[in-house]
């Protein structure tokens, strides 16, 4: 058996060595070999089909790779692209409505002008007490006091109950602890009472102390006062939703929806003083005797 071996082993050595000189030959062009040619291409044809096919796949591997990082590289520009477009449109949508909000308190400023009044920025909320307080950015170092009324365009917001340089606490009417005088709006109530906050229901206080026979029904709209010396007379505080009798007595309630939305106070106005125009005193005419 190894000899055997052996044998197939030199046959094919020279089988390749024959081959060799017989292609040296052809190509030096020494002698015309047609069978040798043939054999030639017989043997090497369907290597070189091979190895022909091995380099296009290996071609086509290569092209395929770079049509995706290509693709890739694209795509991750074009992500860039949309987080950049996105975040200019949460900017531009974020100007806008800030835009409209200032656009809204200068015209109320400007249309309000029985009050000297200075814009503040709310900065902080209690976790515990969303509605029950905010901080403002202005304080004492902008002419601002305690007990100064805070208001939005759309009605009544608190008042100030600490002052400090650059800030202020400000206590809301949803606020237990608030009491504000209250008016009936409507000509033919004009009930008075006090509105107070709630423990039980944070986002809708009660105006009280109302007697029974007391002219005030669902829909009507209620003002400050300004009795009490915090809150100046006509501010909106908002509108009655629902009026129930107190039991055992001999007074009613009113439950009232706020004019301001306490969820999405961002600026306010503080009240520094009210401008009342005292008209000048009358002259009085002599009397002409005829």
């Amino acid at each position: 058996m190894p000899l055997q071996r052996h044998k197939k082993t030199a046959v094919l050595i020279i089988a390749v060595i024959l081959v060799i000189v017989l292609i040296s030959a052809t190509a030096k062009g020494k002698y015309q070999l047609p069978l040798a040619e043939g054999l030639v291409r017989v043997v090497f044809t369907p290597i070189e089909r091979v190895i022909s096919k091995l380099t296009y796949s290996i071609g086509n591997v290569f092209s395929s790779t770079t049509k995706v990082m290509t693709a890739y590289r694209d795509n991750e520009q074009l992500r860039q692209q949309v987080e950049q477009l996105q975040q200019s449109t949460l900017t531009l949508n974020e100007l806008s409505a800030e835009n409209q909000r200032l656009q809204a308190m200068l015209e109320f400023r400007q249309n309000t002008p029985q009050f000297e009044m200075v814009v503040a920025a709310v900065i902080a909320r209690e976790p515990g007490t969303w509605f029950n307080s905010i901080v403002i950015n202005k304080g004492s170092d902008q002419g601002l006091a305690k007990d100064m009324t805070v208001i939005t365009p759309k009605g009544l917001v608190g008042h100030i109950v600490a002052i400090y340089g650059n800030s202020a606490k400000v206590m809301l009417l949803l606020d237990p602890r608030s009491a504000v005088g209250g008016l009936v709006q409507r000509p033919e109530s004009r009930v008075a009472g006090i509105v107070v906050g709630q423990a039980q229901n944070s986002k809708e206080p009660r105006m009280i102390n109302l007697a029974r026979e007391s002219d005030v029904i669902k829909g009507d709209s209620i003002i400050t006062s300004g009795l009490g010396g915090i809150f100046p007379k006509g501010i909106l505080i908002g509108e009655i939703t629902d009026v129930k009798n107190e039991e055992g007595g001999l007074l009613k309630y009113a439950e009232i929806k706020t004019a301001v939305d306490f969820s999405k106070l961002e600026e306010v106005f503080v009240i520094r003083r009210a401008k009342v125009e005292i008209p000048p005193p009358a002259v009085l005419q002599p009397e002409v005797k005829k």
